[in-house]
């Protein structure tokens, strides 16, 4: 385990029975680079990845070692795409960035969802969990995203899941970088399930965004537990992802699972040990579907998948 504080370190070190635990004060990549000498593989959840991620990247490429993240954050996907895939290359390593809730059942829903169809006009992802309690890390991400004056003016899609029909809210996902990967899609949608309208969302991103209020946005999202408890951790989700083709067939799957973080854990913990084990011959900056099957790592990794009606 690598973090910022030593203390901390020790203490998830013994609690989470790991093998060794190393702060990097500083969080510079030569610090990281120190810290990974004796890895085969390097799984980051150091957030928000705007602020912490490129150090890691950057130890992780000059140690020639493979990596995936937990990141939510489209603009630091765009990054490894875009600032860090010829080198990896070059280096002989993969990264594969958002390999969690978001985005891996959305991309690899897609691909599933996808099969046979052709090229595709749309791609629409919702993501609709059954509880919205998230950790300390992702709320510090949300208030970035809200305070920058970047959101979008949301858009919603209804769909129909266990649970009965659910309105998704639109956001910059990391489907709308991942799919055009390895699928022949012209538009790509991404919403999740907040128990508010788009309008409202929308309110709150231009009011968050003023000055004033960028700072108490940000205080208030420090407060509260570190991380989802009891029933949180294990509520159920569904993914619900239709795709349609230019002459308009339409073909839709349902994924489902339980708790949010801990499938996180599950989907990044799997790859990295096939990454370790050479079992990934990819190299670059790659989708979830460009290094694994979809529908064996969904099986692998506890998620179902059955095809439904399109919608």
């Amino acid at each position: 385990m690598v973090g910022r504080d030593e203390e901390r370190v020790q203490e998830a070190v013994q609690r989470l029975q790991a093998r060794s635990g190393i702060a990097a004060r500083g969080w510079t990549g030569g610090e990281l680079l120190a810290a990974f000498r004796d890895c085969d593989a390097v799984v980051s959840c150091a957030g928000p990845f705007a602020q912490a991620g490129r150090p890691v990247l950057q130890a992780v490429l000059r140690a020639g070692l493979s990596y995936c993240d937990s990141t939510g954050e489209q603009s630091f996907i765009r990054l490894v795409f875009d600032d860090f895939d010829g080198e990896a290359k070059t280096r002989g390593c993969c990264l594969v960035p958002a390999f969690g809730f978001d985005y891996v059942p959305g991309d690899l829903g897609a691909a599933i969802a996808a099969e046979g169809l052709g090229p595709l006009r749309r791609v629409d992802v919702v993501y609709a969990p059954s509880s919205l309690a998230i950790s300390r890390g992702t709320r510090r991400t949300v208030a970035l995203g809200l305070t920058s004056g970047e959101l979008r003016r949301p858009t919603s899609r209804t769909v129909t899941v266990p649970s009965g029909r659910v309105t998704g809210v639109s956001s910059p996902g990391g489907e709308e970088l991942t799919l055009p990967r390895h699928l022949d899609v012209q538009t790509v949608t991404t919403y999740t399930v907040l128990g508010m309208p788009p309008a409202m969302v929308g309110a709150a991103g231009r009011l968050a965004s003023l000055p004033g209020v960028r700072g108490l946005v940000r205080a208030a999202m420090e407060r509260g537990p570190a991380g989802p408890q009891g029933a949180d951790l294990d509520a159920p989700f569904a993914v619900h992802v239709q795709a349609e083709a230019m002459g308009g067939k339409r073909q839709a799957v349902l994924l489902q699972g339980s708790g949010v973080y801990r499938f996180t854990g599950e989907a990044l913990a799997e790859l990295a040990l096939r990454m370790a084990m050479a079992k990934i011959d990819e190299v670059g900056a790659r989708a979830p579907a460009e290094v694994v099957d979809a529908r064996e790592f969904c099986a692998a990794t506890g998620l179902s998948v059955r095809e439904v009606d399109p919608e």
